[in-house]
């Protein structure tokens, strides 16, 4: 049966935007109503030529008929309008059958009337189903009004004989009919939640990716500001400890490797930075090139950045010593206040300035091979933790003749 109503929905439905499952759903339950209605009708109509009913056989040809061309119909014709069509209809079959059984309190159609409203609600809308809602009202108060006058409707069948089994009939029918289009009504409307918790599952699918995309490229803190403000605002951090990390002739080793080779060598080393400083919870800030640049101390502020940073220094040192393969790297460390915030409205990044970076910059410029060279001011926050080796004065670019330190190890 499902086949069945799958390639009469095939050929009948018109081409709808996937996106709106209530819409597909009422013309599904349109060609489903119609189709209920056509069988039973044909039905009524067999029974009515047997007893002799012959205006329930002629309108029933007609309603299967029209039933069926509206299904023909819907491909062609927006269904707001076709369920306007069949409410009026309906509403005109059930005045000829009441007429001509016996009056509105008499007729064995008479409840017929009821199912009007209900069926052209779930088919259209609300503004549609009033006006039909409105001339079913007229229909009940104009027979009423005729049977007040004394106007007496014809039975145009054997009353004595056939009323009872034509009353069950129509009743037993009207029962039957009401549960198919519920049920189907029902079976579309869990199609269609089916459908929106698909969608709503293949939604959430999506903010995750965009959410962890957003935390790739931001602090979380700042990514929940960004979310939630549409921007963030710029801050001040005065205790912060900034890492600059350079690999030694870049440009002569690159030079030897294929495009691919190269950034396979990049992404190696960049990724295992980057779980080092997750690891120690280190905000990465941005690759420059061949350089990477992370922050310990914000957006939260931490007691031990200093610590922190220069454990993850003596971890990558570590590395590239093993693992590092073509390249060596300089590293260099710095203490201080930075401002940190979002620039840009496309593509936009988080990055830090201030001297404290400019510093940092400086270290990492006069390190060596291999080494972890950081500032004065670095180096009376771990003197305590970490064996250092100090360098004497050395001239650095713009800030003059500053003291140096390496550090070796932890104590």
């Amino acid at each position: 049966m499902n086949k069945v109503f799958r390639k009469i929905y095939d050929l009948s439905l018109p081409a709808l935007p996937e996106s709106d499952v209530d819409l597909l759903r009422k013309h599904k339950l349109f060609i489903n109503t119609c189709l209920f209605t056509s069988i039973f009708g044909a039905g009524y109509g067999v029974m009515s030529y047997f007893i002799g009913f012959s205006t329930g056989v002629w309108t029933m040809a007609v309603s299967v008929a029209f039933f069926v061309s509206c299904i023909c119909l819907l491909r062609f014709i927006n269904i707001k309008v076709l369920g306007f069509v069949v409410g009026i209809y309906t509403i005109w079959l059930n005045a000829v059958l009441v007429y001509y059984s016996g009056g509105l309190f008499t007729s064995p159609t008479s409840p017929w009337i009821t199912l009007t409203t209900p069926i052209v609600l779930l088919l259209t809308n609300r503004k549609t189903a009033y006006v039909i809602l409105a001339i079913c009202v007229a229909f009940v108060i104009g027979y009423t009004l005729v049977i007040s006058s004394g106007y007496v409707f014809p039975f145009t069948y054997d009353k004595e004989q056939y009323h009872l089994p034509f009353l069950t009939l129509s009743f037993g029918g009207l029962v039957v009919i009401f549960f198919l289009i519920t049920n189907a009504f029902e079976s579309l409307k869990q199609q269609a939640l089916d459908s929106l918790m698909l969608k709503q599952a293949e939604l959430e699918a999506e903010q995750k990716r965009s959410q962890d995309l957003l935390l790739n490229m931001l602090p979380a803190d700042i990514a929940e500001e960004l979310k939630v403000t549409g921007g963030a605002i710029a801050k001040q951090y005065k205790n912060v400890s900034v890492l600059f990390t350079d690999f030694v002739n870049f440009t002569g080793i690159s030079e030897s490797l294929t495009p691919t080779e190269l950034v396979e060598e990049i992404h190696q080393n960049f990724t295992a930075f980057d779980a080092i400083m997750e690891k120690h919870g280190i905000e990465k800030i941005k690759t420059i090139g061949d350089a990477y640049l992370a922050v310990c101390g914000l957006p939260n502020e931490v007691a031990d950045h200093a610590q922190r940073i220069t454990k993850a220094a003596l971890e990558i040192q570590a590395f590239m010593l093993t693992n590092g393969g073509k390249f060596q790297v300089r590293i260099g460390i710095h203490s201080g206040q930075v401002v940190a915030g979002i620039v840009g409205v496309k593509k936009f990044a988080y990055d830090i300035w201030g001297d404290t970076v400019n510093m940092a910059n400086r270290m990492e410029s006069n390190s060596e091979p291999g080494k972890i060279n950081i500032s004065q001011a670095t180096y009376e926050l771990i003197k305590e933790e970490f064996a250092c080796e100090h360098r004497g004065k050395i001239n650095a670019k713009g800030k003059g003749e500053i003291d140096m330190w390496f550090v070796n190890r932890k104590l």
